[in-house]
């Protein structure tokens, strides 16, 4: 911190020495000096218990008197983190000496009479909160003058000595300033957003554990500083709303799916030439979507630009209609490649924590449509949706298999059980429709298929021609393909498909539950 701790913060060591408490001489003193925040004249052994940590015990002369009242008085103080004790100059035996060393407390005794003591610790006291009060008010006119976030937080690291500052939402850092500790660190934590939001966010500061200073000043200057961090947080908000207008503005023009990139271009011609796109540049598009969109949609906005910054400071993300949008000029394959790769490094854990995924498009050799590429991010972001949060993923790596993503496996599953119903009732329904599947994957060939099941050929034979029985129509060329993706599609739904093994029909029931030949 600056010079102005040793004047603001007061210790047991520093008052012995040229303070308070010089006329005083200890009985006892602890290997580390504690901090003093507050003084109480004691008169009742009672009282205190009601003492906050940090605070110098000063027993009455009539307390002082007794060596067993010192003693309580010690195991009360210990218990409530005090600084020291003063009492009474007298003569005090080995033992309440010895007390003080076990439960290590100072103990210190006061020729005079400690009342007086008292007064001289609380002016001191007061003093010390009056340098303290003009240095944050020192602090409020500074921080007040930053109006972007980084510096606002760089202002409190350099007020508190350079200590690390972060601003955090929901456990994810958004921005940070000073030095990164690699040592044990007290956290100081202060709520930045209001009562109100359901997703926490604070402004923290990490105190070197090995020379904790004055956390109270600590967690005073951070609420000072709050309301600064609060205005550049929304500054910062609007700043990077009013740039990702044109980016929003492509998106909502995209209205028709079934028009040509050209046809919307040249519809919106003037319009995009003066949202500032141009024609001959190479974008790559990245798409951020979630599955839960709603709900605290302006802060996560927030958040998500200020994680954007990694990644590419001067493409802004846009707030779109299903997730958000960033258009970032790529101008070779090498250049899309390390966007992906950057987006994956640093913000895949972030997206993870926040439930969300991300997609990009492909690059082209040829600038391509705007919208082309758009929608190809959307749709890659779509499909990572069906896996884990935080995957990044590129629509060059999904090619035709996009598709999948987009089928709607309960009304595949309802068609499968109006047109296959016996299959889908047939207890052996799974392991049927994994041999078809896999006979589908390899072209009709029963020795790769079997392979790759680890079954023998005959016993796959005899379980395709169980799927004839079921009325599987797999002799028929011009459904096949049909087949083919309702079975794939089961075969990714299996274990969510309604039970339907149960049948209406006696018959029915003992013909499809029996087992297949091997």
């Amino acid at each position: 911190m600056r010079s102005s701790k040793n004047q603001s913060q007061l210790d047991v060591a520093g008052l012995l020495a040229h303070g308070s408490l010089r006329g005083t001489t200890p009985l006892y003193l602890t290997p580390i000096s504690a901090v003093i925040e507050s003084v109480v004249l004691v008169t009742q052994l009672e009282a205190i218990q009601q003492v906050r940590p940090n605070t110098v015990v000063v027993l009455s002369a009539e307390m002082g008197s007794g060596g067993w009242l010192v003693s309580a008085a010690l195991r009360h103080a210990w218990e409530r983190r005090a600084s020291a004790v003063v009492v009474a100059g007298s003569t005090y035996s080995s033992a309440v000496i010895g007390l003080a060393e076990r439960l290590d407390i100072t103990l210190l005794a006061a020729d005079g009479d400690t009342a007086a003591v008292a007064l001289a610790v609380a002016a001191e006291i007061g003093a010390a909160l009056s340098v303290v009060d003009a240095q944050l008010a020192r602090f409020a006119r500074a921080v007040a003058k930053d109006a972007r976030l980084g510096e606002v937080l760089t202002t409190i690291s350099k007020e508190l000595g350079g200590i690390g500052i972060s601003l955090e939402y929901d456990g994810v850092v958004l921005a940070s300033a000073g030095r990164t500790l690699r040592e044990a660190a007290e956290l100081i934590t202060v709520e930045v957003r209001g009562a109100n939001s359901t997703i926490r966010s604070t402004l923290t500061a990490r105190v070197p554990a090995s020379g904790v200073g004055n956390l109270r000043l600590v967690r005073s200057i951070l609420e000072v500083a709050t309301p600064s961090v609060k205005a550049a947080w929304l500054l910062g908000d609007f700043l990077e709303t009013a740039r990702a207008v044109p980016t929003a503005a492509l998106s909502l023009l995209d209205r028709d799916p079934g028009s040509t990139g050209e046809a919307f271009e040249a519809k919106h011609r003037h319009l995009l030439i003066q949202l500032g796109w141009r024609r001959e540049e190479r974008y790559v598009a990245v798409w951020i979507h979630g599955a839960a969109m709603e709900g605290h949609r302006p802060e996560l906005t927030a958040v998500l630009r200020l994680l954007w910054r990694k990644v590419a400071l001067r493409s802004p993300l846009a707030e779109v209609d299903g997730g958000w949008l960033a258009l970032v000029p790529a101008a070779d394959r090498a250049a899309a490649a390390r966007l992906e790769s950057r987006i994956a490094a640093r913000l895949r854990q972030a997206l993870a924590e926040l439930g969300l995924v991300a997609g990009l498009s492909r690059w082209f050799e040829e600038p391509p449509a705007l919208r082309s590429v758009v929608r190809e991010a959307r749709l890659a972001a779509q499909s990572a949706g069906s896996k884990a949060p935080g995957t990044v993923l590129g629509f060059a790596d999904l090619g035709v298999g996009a598709a999948n993503t987009f089928v709607d496996m309960d009304a595949v599953a309802l068609i499968a059980e109006l047109t296959l119903p016996r299959l889908m009732a047939s207890a052996d329904r799974d392991v049927i429709i994994a041999a078809v599947a896999s006979f589908l994957d390899h072209h009709g060939s029963v020795g790769l298929a079997a392979k790759s099941l680890g079954l023998h050929r005959n016993t796959l034979q005899g379980r395709l021609n169980r799927a004839r029985e079921l009325g599987v129509p797999l002799d028929t060329p011009a459904q096949l393909l049909s087949v083919h993706l309702i079975l794939h599609v089961l075969r990714g739904a299996s274990g969510r498909l309604p039970d339907l093994t149960t049948s209406q029909d006696p018959t029915a029931t003992r013909k499809d539950s029996h087992e297949f030949p091997v």
